[in-house]
């Protein structure tokens, strides 16, 4: 075999193990977009307890890493960079029906406005983040102004019953359409499944959508001064709202229970006396709903004591300490059942679904 074969064999060589190093690092960089997209690596902040918290007291082992600079085609929202700290995800594959988008080319958000448009004709809640930083976050508040991988999450059930397979596959089709519109792939759930967990949800949230409830009741028929009674109310940290009902409001603004004229729910209190009060609390919406029973017992019981009034169940059956005990244990029953479902009562989740 002569030196120029010899060369030409060489060249030939180097040139195939260039092209297979090449393929190897393209199908790695693919294979890395599609499973932070289609796969479940990316934690569940609504759902992970696994966050690492700031100690006080404790400083870093070295310092902060330079804020990482956005890959080759996105842009970043400058403004929402300075002004919000990251938006937490609200998608979540235990209560929406979930349709991911992976594109090659960014898409930009001014693209993005038709499909937002459009899932609005929906009738329960749709949400759509995008990947920035690892993390999936809300459009609306995201620091950035163009993705390649998005995800659209329908939610299937509410209080006013679970989706139909028909709108879950007319939501399906929207994304679809929209992502080939941008030169996209996109995964969607099978409408038929989707509808099925949509039906398993609806059962779930009828069999957990309890209000707890005491009532207080005149002794020999006599009646309250609303004027009194919201005197009492005021001095045990209750508000008045727009409804007439007086509401106890927890630290973040969430109502824990509400105190209204007997066998009126739902309806504006607009008497000047009442021949009875119930004390309710919306036991989804509670995250510590034991603590909250206490203090609504605990006015209950002030408003027997300076009304003449007592302690009776939604039969006018005097309540007695046996009767409030039954009450909570069939109320932690409810909360054991909604940890197990992954949707702890007061959790965002439950705030959703309970809606």
């Amino acid at each position: 075999m002569s030196d120029l074969q010899l060369a030409l064999l060489a060249v030939g060589a180097v040139v195939i193990a260039g092209v297979v190093a090449y393929n190897v690092m393209q199908e790695r960089k693919a294979r890395g977009r599609a499973e932070r997209a289609f796969g479940s690596d990316h934690p569940d902040v609504l759902l992970d307890g696994g966050r690492r918290e700031p100690k006080l007291g404790a400083l870093p082992d070295s310092p902060p890493a330079p804020a990482e600079a956005p890959e080759p085609g996105m842009t970043r929202n400058t403004v929402l960079d300075d002004a919000l700290p990251a938006a937490l995800p609200v998608v979540s594959e235990r209560i929406d029906t979930v349709a991911v988008i992976l594109a090659d080319d960014p898409v930009m958000r001014e693209q993005l406005e038709p499909l937002l448009d459009a899932l609005q004709s929906h009738t329960t809640a749709v949400n759509v983040e995008g990947i920035v930083d690892e993390q999936w976050q809300p459009v609306e508040q995201s620091t950035r102004d163009s993705w390649r991988e998005l995800r659209a999450g329908l939610q299937l059930a509410s209080r006013s019953g679970p989706l139909g397979e028909e709108e879950i596959t007319t939501f399906n089709a929207t994304l679809a359409d929209f992502a080939a519109s941008v030169g996209a792939v996109s995964q969607r759930e099978a409408p038929s499944a989707a509808a099925a967990r949509a039906r398993d949800l609806d059962t779930f949230c009828a069999d957990t959508d309890i209000e707890v409830a005491v009532n207080v009741v005149g002794q020999f028929g006599a009646t309250f001064a609303m004027t009194r009674v919201k005197a009492i109310a005021l001095e045990y940290g209750l508000s008045e709202v727009a409804s007439g009902d007086l509401v106890r409001f927890d630290g973040q603004g969430v109502p824990l229970f509400s105190v209204r004229h007997f066998d009126r729910a739902g309806s504006r209190q607009e008497s000047t006396y009442a021949t009875g009060l119930t004390l309710a609390l919306d036991l989804p919406h509670v995250a510590n709903p034991d603590e909250a029973l206490s203090e609504m017992v605990t006015l209950a019981e002030a408003y027997c004591t300076t009304l003449g009034g007592e302690l009776v169940d939604d039969n006018r059956k005097p309540l007695s300490a046996a009767g409030l005990s039954a009450i909570r244990r069939q109320m932690e029953d409810v909360v054991r059942r909604m940890e197990a479902q992954g949707i702890p009562a007061g959790s965002s989740l439950a705030h959703r679904l309970f809606a």
